[in-house]
């Protein structure tokens, strides 16, 4: 599964990085994104953007540490819908519980393992692949912030264990955590009194946490389908041909069953039959670009039996024929010859 992240994260670090002094277009242009992208709040951005976009900022601001500080500057609102369930949550707890079961729908490069042990309480770091170490101090530093600003103490772990060197000079870590910080451990955790968790936070409101929960419950169980869908879509678009593939032949790339398949695309109020459909509109509008290509060879590629079959569909997605949209895109983009 390709890692996410949602774009409230990502523009929040923009706004941080515009404080330092960085031009915002350059930053974008420099992750890869587009700022449309960043228009809605919940909306998931592949993982890599951010990435680029932290290793952009340490290299124009000379300063390895940017995780960790931009970390320090933590708000709620940074993570989303799911800030506001943490900020009216009655204990730290409860808190830590629901950043545990729904952080992976706000952030999934990596997951935080709340942990309850005989002599503390631990949230572990745990991922899939290997991650920048900005990410993984940006996050520590971001849910100790948190702690402290929602319980209104100044609370600090009991230690903090990094399983990768320090970015910089450790006694930074140790000013920011108020704790022994390790470097180079086999995981990456925050360790702290199981007593913690009792504490109240003072923006509790036990209506709201109820209803916005069974929103990310619901969220949750929607997550695998999502990613099915995407996956299909991308299968889709790179298998084309004719005979168009069925199904059967999708869930077997899948590997998923063809029941399971149907229903996950039934929770995405889709059906196979619409994404071949969404499918062939994509890769039409990309192979119409090549002048080289002719009608009926697109028609062959995309799986039609008949390339009258094809121009119907065509005027269906877009209101005119393949050979009118092509014509017009040249006209527009100046690259006809007459």
């Amino acid at each position: 599964m390709q890692a996410t992240v949602a774009a409230s994260l990502i523009s929040a670090l923009l706004d941080y990085l515009q404080t330092q002094g960085l031009k915002r277009s350059t930053l974008l242009q420099q992750a890869g994104l587009d700022s449309a992208a960043l228009a809605l709040p919940q909306r998931s951005i592949e993982a890599v953007h951010y990435e680029r976009l932290l290793a952009a900022g340490i290299a124009h601001l000379h300063n390895p540490l940017l995780g960790l500080e931009f970390g320090t500057t933590a708000q709620p609102e940074r993570w989303g819908r799911l800030g506001f369930l943490l900020r009216h949550s009655a204990t730290l707890g409860e808190a830590l519980s629901y950043q545990a079961r729904f952080a992976h729908l706000v952030n999934s490069i990596g997951e935080g393992r709340f942990v309850e042990r005989s002599d503390d309480v631990a949230i572990e770091w745990h991922s899939a692949d290997v991650v920048m170490p900005a990410v993984i101090e940006e996050a520590f530093a971001a849910w100790l912030c948190f702690a402290r600003w929602a319980s209104g103490r100044n609370e600090s772990p009991q230690c903090v264990e990094f399983s990768h060197r320090a970015q910089g000079d450790p006694a930074i870590y140790r000013e920011f955590f108020q704790c022994d910080v390790r470097f180079s451990c086999t995981t990456s955790q925050l360790c702290f009194d199981p007593g913690l968790l009792e504490l109240p936070l003072h923006g509790a409101d036990a209506q709201l946490t109820a209803y916005v929960s069974a929103e990310f419950d619901q969220k949750a169980r929607r997550a695998p389908s999502l990613e099915t869908l995407r996956q299909l879509q991308a299968w889709l678009l790179a298998t084309l041909c004719a005979p168009p593939p069925t199904l059967t032949d999708a869930a077997e790339a899948l590997q998923i069953n063809d029941r399971t398949l149907q229903h996950r695309l039934q929770t995405q109020n889709t059906t196979f039959r619409q994404s071949l459909d969404n499918a062939r509109h994509t890769l039409a509008l990309r192979l119409l670009v090549d002048a080289g290509l002719s009608i009926g060879d697109i028609s062959h590629r995309l799986g039609f039996s008949e390339q009258s079959a094809f121009q119907r569909a065509f005027k269906r997605w877009t209101g005119v024929t393949p050979l009118v949209w092509r014509r017009m895109r040249y006209e527009r983009t100046g690259l006809l010859n007459e």
